[in-house]
């Protein structure tokens, strides 16, 4: 009868054993690889046309400012007109004013529409 109740006695760690662990680990990952910045500068530029000029941003900060205000006073022009037709019976100043507020909304609109249209063509 052995002196070891369960089974064969603890086998010691040797630096041997350790190192075929090590050994057998570091063969059996897989290989991966990271590429270097300069590669991936190529990668990035594949697809990209040649010689084309760097984007601009699509709307100048100005512009921008003034495309809000442009809605807003559409919005706003929208609300006066609809109050004004809503009306049962405008007084005859409101209804000299609607073709003034009508004129303005046309006005807001083309500027909302050419600088959408020119943030869109940009982006």
């Amino acid at each position: 009868m052995s002196k070891y109740r369960f089974g064969p006695p603890p086998r010691e760690f040797t630096m041997k054993s350790v190192a075929v662990a090590v050994l057998s680990l570091a063969l059996a990952t897989p290989v991966f690889t990271v590429p270097v910045p300069a590669d991936a500068q190529v990668m990035v530029g594949r697809g990209a046309a040649r010689g084309a000029a760097p984007r601009r941003p699509a709307l100048t900060p100005r512009e921008e400012n003034r495309l809000i205000e442009a809605e807003d006073a559409v919005w706003e022009l929208e609300d006066q007109i609809a109050e004004i037709e809503a009306a049962e019976s405008p007084t005859p100043e409101q209804q000299a004013q609607l073709p003034e507020l009508r004129e303005r909304l046309e006005r807001e609109t083309a500027v909302v529409e050419r600088l959408t249209a020119k943030r869109d063509r940009r982006s």
